[in-house]
């Protein structure tokens, strides 16, 4: 709990993360498959049955959101945490944001919100993701501040008629602490209104 007593913050500015409920089963599915991304997401680009999909949601899920638009709730996303080891102090984290929307601030508003949910609720050390190397260009100007590049496996997946390396990016605590909390205490900090003259 914070120190207001609440549990840490869902919603920013724009957006929110609601849990996840059986009737968002057919917009993941269609996220997960959709040709922008899917290449890059857990099944790079194999169609799983939509009856495996829903099922290998929650398998070793520790928890998962909706990201959605806050004033409309149109959802344009899905965070995931996985593979939790709290004996080790880490989980992995994986996440999509609806490709029509990756570049307009969405993706950042809902991360923060999601690794302060992780990093507030559970001890972990580090949070770890992993991406194909084209990919990894539009992050590459986050190293060593928000995350930091803990490994690199070369020429790992095949993609597009070129082997591609995977990427296994970690984020640290203690850059939680000195980064990420200081923006989301602005990303959830009302907005005032402007004064009248």
């Amino acid at each position: 709990m914070d120190a207001r007593g609440s549990g840490p913050p869902l919603e920013g500015r724009r957006t929110r993360l609601r849990t996840l409920v059986p009737a968002d089963y057919d917009y993941l599915y269609a996220l997960a498959t959709n040709e922008q991304i899917s290449h890059r997401w857990q099944y790079r680009g194999a169609t799983p049955s939509p009856e495996a999909f829903a099922q290998a949601l929650w398998r070793n899920c520790l928890a998962q959101f909706i990201v959605e638009h806050k004033e409309t709730r149109q959802r344009i996303g899905h965070v995931t945490a996985y593979d939790a080891s709290e004996r080790h102090g880490w989980c992995r984290i994986a996440v999509a944001i609806d490709p029509a929307l990756s570049h307009q601030g969405w993706a950042l508003e809902s991360f923060a919100l999601f690794f302060n949910y992780l990093f507030t609720t559970w001890n972990f050390r580090k949070l770890y993701g992993e991406m194909l190397e084209p990919a990894y260009a539009d992050m590459a100007s986050g190293a060593n501040r928000w995350f930091r590049v803990e490994g690199r496996l070369h020429e790992h997946e095949w993609y597009d008629g070129r082997y591609w390396d995977l990427i296994l990016l970690a984020l640290h605590r203690d850059d939680w602490d000195r980064e990420g909390r200081p923006l989301v205490e602005k990303l959830t900090r009302p907005v005032q209104p402007p004064i009248a003259p």
